[in-house]
C-alpha cells in the first residue's frame, strides 16, 4: 500500500520534469537542461526501488506474474547497458556481443536482472573504471555474466548475497545505498524461469555474477 502511495506523486513529478525537459530542449541555459535530465534519472532510480518492494510483496503473496515473449537477448543486453551507462557515467561497460539467441521469457524482468548486476558492479567498484558483460551458450543454456574489478566479497558474505534484505556491511560499503532486495529479486526471477544465479569473488580483486537460463524457457 505504501509503495503504491509513493508511486502516485513520483509519477506526477516525472510528468512535470518530462514537460520541463521538452521546453528546455533548445534552451541556452545548459545548467537547467542538465538538471532536468539528472532529475529524470533520479526519478527512474526511485521508481525502480519502489517497484522492487512491490515485487517482493507480490512474491510473498504468490502474485508475481511472468509475462513471456520471444526476444533477442543480445539486443536486450545492449539496451540494459545503454540505460545503465546514462545513470552511471563513471565507468566504461564492455560487451563483445553474444551468439544469436532468442529467448521466450519475461523481457522486462530479465532486463531488470541484467541492469541490477551491472549497477551493482559499478557501485561496488568505485576505484575501478571497467565493467565487463559476457554472454555464452553451453549445455542447452545461455549464461550471462557481469564482472567487475572492485572491492570483492568475503566468503561469509558471498554465501548469503542472494538472501532477502542481506547487505554486505563493511567500512567500504557503508556509504553505498541499497536495501538488499535487488539480488534477491534477481535470483527469484531467474529461478522462476527455470534458471540459476551464482557469484564468484575474491576480496580486493573483484566479483563475477552469473545467471543461466535454459534455451527452452518456453516450457519453464
Amino acid at each position: 500500500m505504501v509503495s503504491h502511495e509513493l508511486k502516485t506523486p513520483l509519477t506526477s513529478l516525472g510528468a512535470i520534469i518530462q514537460v520541463a525537459n521538452l521546453k528546455l530542449k533548445n534552451s541556452e541555459d545548459k545548467f537547467l537542461s542538465g538538471a532536468m535530465q539528472k532529475g529524470a534519472l533520479q526519478i527512474k532510480r526511485m521508481t525502480n526501488m519502489i517497484n522492487g518492494f512491490l515485487n517482493i510483496s507480490r512474491l510473498e503473496s504468490g502474485k508475481i506474474h511472468i509475462d513471456k515473449q520471444e526476444f533477442d537477448l543480445c539486443e536486450l543486453i545492449l539496451e540494459a547497458i545503454e540505460e545503465t551507462q546514462l545513470i552511471f557515467g563513471s565507468h566504461e561497460i564492455h560487451f563483445d556481443g553474444c551468439p544469436l539467441i532468442r529467448l521466450n521469457a519475461d523481457r522486462d524482468k530479465i532486463e531488470s536482472v541484467i541492469s541490477n548486476f551491472i549497477s551493482n558492479a559499478i557501485k561496488y567498484s568505485p576505484k575501478a573504471k571497467d565493467v565487463y558483460v559476457m554472454c555464452k551458450t553451453e549445455d542447452q543454456k545461455v549464461v550471462v555474466s557481469v564482472k567487475d574489478e572492485g572491492m570483492g566479497i568475503e566468503p561469509g558474505d558471498l554465501e548469503r548475497i542472494f538472501d532477502r534484505y542481506y547487505r554486505v556491511e563493511s567500512n567500504h560499503t557503508r556509504h553505498i545505498s541499497g536495501f538488499g532486495i535487488g539480488l534477491y529479486l534477481s535470483s527469484e526471477i531467474i529461478e522462476r524461469h527455470g534458471g540459476k544465479v551464482w557469484a564468484e569473488s575474491q576480496s580486493g580483486i573483484g566479483s563475477v555474477f552469473h545467471f543461466s537460463l535454459p534455451l527452452d524457457t518456453g516450457d519453464a
